[in-house]
Order: C-alpha cells, then sequence, then structure tokens
C-alpha cells in the first residue's frame, strides 16, 4: 500500500472475539482530517456526550438516558469517534504531551440476530464539527464491521443492515446514499407535540392525573367501522413465544407481497425478539403480544387498499405494547404497535388496543392507559381513513437498507 495512505485500526467490540478493522481513508474524503474511532466509554465520555446532546429534540434527546445500556448490551457496538488524531498526529501531541480524546461523534450498531439483521442508531455529531463528514466515517467502519463479521459466520446469509431518519434530514439521506444504502421502508409515528396537547397526557401537567386513552382523547371513534367493531376478542390469538412472533411477522409479509416489512415497527426503530429486548418479552409474559387472522371466506378476495390492489386470503394484523424507557415527554411510556396491510385489520387493532381485556393485563383495571402509537408502511392513509385522521408527525421517519456494493 502507498506510504501515502494512512490505515485507521478500530477494535470494535463485539459479540464474540474483538477484531480488528483497517480502511484506507483514500475512500473518504481526503480533505477531512484522520479521527480515532473507538468503544464510548461511559466514565469519561459522559460529559462529552450530553454536549453533543444538548440541543437535540430541543434539549430533551433520550441518548445520555440510554447509553450505558447499549455498552453493557452485548449486541451492540456504541461507537464514539474522538478528536484523537492517528498515526503522526498522535505521535506529535504524545511529543507536546498532549492527548485530546474527546468525542465528538457517536452511532450504535446493534445486531438483531433473530431475524438476521442490524439496526443503525443514535447517530450524533458535535454542532462543532458538522459538515466535515464525520457521520460517514463513522457509519463506514460499521458497514465494514458488519461485513468482517458475515466473513467470520460463512453459513449465515449476510446481514441485513438498516437504519432511518426523518424525512427533512437530507444530509444524514446523502451520507446514506453515499454509503449503499437505500430506502425501503417508513415507520408511522405520532406526533409527541400533538399528544402533549391533551388533557392529562403531557409528563408536565400536574391538574390530571392520567388522560383518557388515544381514540377517546382525540375523538376519533366513530372512525372504527363497523365491521371491525364485529371482530370478537376470542379472534385475537397470544403470542406467547419469539418464534411465534417472527412466523406471524414472515407470514403477514409473504401474504402482502411484501408490502409489510416483516419487523414491528417501534419508535424510530424495529422491535426484533433478542435476550436483551427485555421490554419484549415483559410483553409477552402478559399477553399484551396478539395477533389477528380472519380467513375470507377460504379463498383468495381481491382488495383494494387505496391505490395498490392486493390478492389475500385473511385479514391479518400483529397488536404489541411495549414500554419505552425513552419516553420522558408524556406521562405514559406506553407503546402501541401495529403491524397490518389493511384499514379493516388496522382499524380491528386500534379496537381491540382500547378493550377492557387489554386494560387488565396493562394494569389490572378495566380502564385503559394513554399509549403512543406507531404503526408499519402497509397501512393505508388515504383521506377518509383513521389513520389519515390521526396526528401523524409531519417529519415522517424513513427506513433504510444497506444494498452490498
Amino acid at each position: 500500500m502507498p506510504s501515502s495512505s494512512k490505515i485507521i485500526s478500530l477494535a470494535l467490540l463485539t459479540t464474540t472475539a474483538s477484531p480488528t478493522l483497517s480502511f484506507n481513508t483514500k475512500t473518504m474524503a481526503t480533505t477531512s482530517p484522520n479521527y480515532h474511532i473507538r468503544p464510548y466509554d461511559p466514565t469519561r465520555d459522559r460529559t462529552s456526550l450530553e454536549e453533543i446532546c444538548a440541543n437535540i429534540y430541543g434539549g430533551s434527546d433520550y441518548l445520555p438516558k440510554v447509553a450505558n445500556t447499549y455498552v453493557k448490551d452485548d449486541s451492540c457496538s456504541f461507537l464514539a469517534l474522538t478528536t484523537k488524531r492517528t498515526e503522526d498526529c498522535q505521535q506529535q501531541q504524545q511529543q507536546d504531551g498532549q492527548e485530546d480524546d474527546t468525542i465528538i461523534a457517536v452511532a450504535n450498531y446493534k445486531r438483531l440476530p433473530a431475524q438476521n439483521a442490524a439496526w443503525i442508531e443514535a447517530v450524533r455529531t458535535h454542532s462543532n464539527y458538522r459538515n466535515q463528514g464525520l457521520a460517514s466515517k463513522l457509519l463506514q467502519s460499521i458497514v465494514l464491521l458488519a461485513k468482517e463479521e458475515d466473513k467470520n459466520n460463512k453459513h449465515q446469509s449476510p446481514t441485513n443492515i438498516l437504519t432511518c431518519t426523518v424525512k427533512s434530514n437530507k444530509g444524514m439521506q446523502r451520507v446514506f446514499d453515499k454509503l449503499g444504502f437505500v430506502q425501503t421502508n417508513r415507520i408511522s409515528i405520532l406526533s409527541f407535540s400533538a399528544l402533549r396537547q391533551l388533557p392529562g397526557w403531557d409528563a408536565k401537567d400536574t391538574t390530571i392525573t392520567q388522560g383518557k386513552p388515544l381514540l377517546d382523547a382525540l375523538d376519533l371513534n366513530h372512525l372504527i367501522s363497523p365491521g371491525a367493531r364485529s371482530i370478537p376478542a376470542s379472534s385475537w390469538s397470544t403470542i406467547t413465544t419469539e418464534n411465534q412472533l417472527l412466523e406471524q411477522l414472515n407470514d403477514m409479509q409473504k401474504e402482502s407481497e411484501g408490502r409489510t416489512c416483516g419487523f414491528l415497527p417501534g419508535l424510530h426503530e424495529y422491535i426484533v425478539p433478542g435476550p436483551k429486548r427485555v421490554d419484549l418479552k415483559r410483553s409477552m409474559e402478559r399477553g399484551l403480544v396478539l395477533a389477528l387472522n380472519i380467513p375470507l371466506d377460504d379463498k383468495e378476495l381481491s382488495c383494494c387498499d387505496g391505490e395498490t390492489t392486493i390478492n389475500r386470503k385473511s385479514e391479518r394484523a400483529i397488536l404489541a405494547f411495549t414500554q419505552d424507557e425513552r419516553i420522558s415527554s408524556l406521562k405514559s411510556n406506553w407503546v402501541c404497535s401495529i403491524s397490518a396491510h389493511s384499514t379493516l385489520a388496522f382499524e380491528a387493532a386500534l379496537h381491540h388496543a382500547h378493550s377492557s381485556e387489554i386494560a387488565q393485563r396493562i394494569n389490572g383495571t378495566t380502564e385503559m392507559v394513554p399509549f403512543c402509537l406507531t404503526f408499519d408502511d402497509a397501512v393505508p392513509v388515504e383521506e377518509g381513513t383513521i389513520a389519515h385522521a390521526l396526528p401523524r408527525v409531519d417529519d415522517e421517519c424513513v427506513v433504510f437498507a444497506y444494498k452490498r456494493m
């Protein structure tokens, strides 16, 4: 290799032995200096992380709160890019008696082996260092890590590397495009600013102990069709194991001809079973993950949901309640996740989510708690549907997948 080519060596935390990855910085912007990438250290990096996140989400970024969780999770590699320069810069710093190792960008790589996938999340860059290609450097190192791990697992198909951002973040989308990511799906999420306006929902509201459930608070119950209301609670089967959930998601994706993504949608993430997914495990134990599968006269019926015509044999939906510790602006941190590919199935899921049966499983009473809602890309959102009437975020969450180049 030419001597002018500098190498960055990454000792990264992995689920097995820690490999050393190297890549040529010629593949990156040559005008950018070389920085050091290392695992995040919760002891020495906490203050710097808080500074990086100070102006994210209006100063209420969840990342400092959950950073230690990433560090303790064997399925995660929470990486930090620092001001400690490589090679000749390091030598000069050491000669000067100075060695600055302050973090200026971070990203978490979460392995999701249950679905042969991985999720890149929590990508942050210090405001003083943006537009210098640092996020691109960090993400490229993660892609290289994934490829190296795939190389060591020859009997497994390549990892499906996923990530997301908001529609307005064109800069991050350009980074994804440059690295070989393409947009694949969207995750619909309700607006927290709109939910905080509902009486008793805002965490700072001390006048009301608890707000009404979602559809009652929004006065949208009238949009649930008679057909959805007529589906009995007995039609819902409780999912008690991770394998059952994965089978249901796979079956729904096949039947919807790929319209559903095959994952359970969450808040800017996919909820995937695994040892560290304690929230999902607890929900399964409480009977809060359910599936709907109603045959349509045991034959294929041609149905039209908005502009897309599909053939399906049944009305299917998956409904799950989990508690998200990242939520701090709402009194309730319950999140309702729905995967469905028809208006009727989505309405049926929403209707059942407000039932006394679900309320009993959540809090032991017949009174349902407030909850945020997220659902997948396949749910029709045309005007006149209940999905359209819900206060979804304007800046929608878009999902990207890495396509090997």
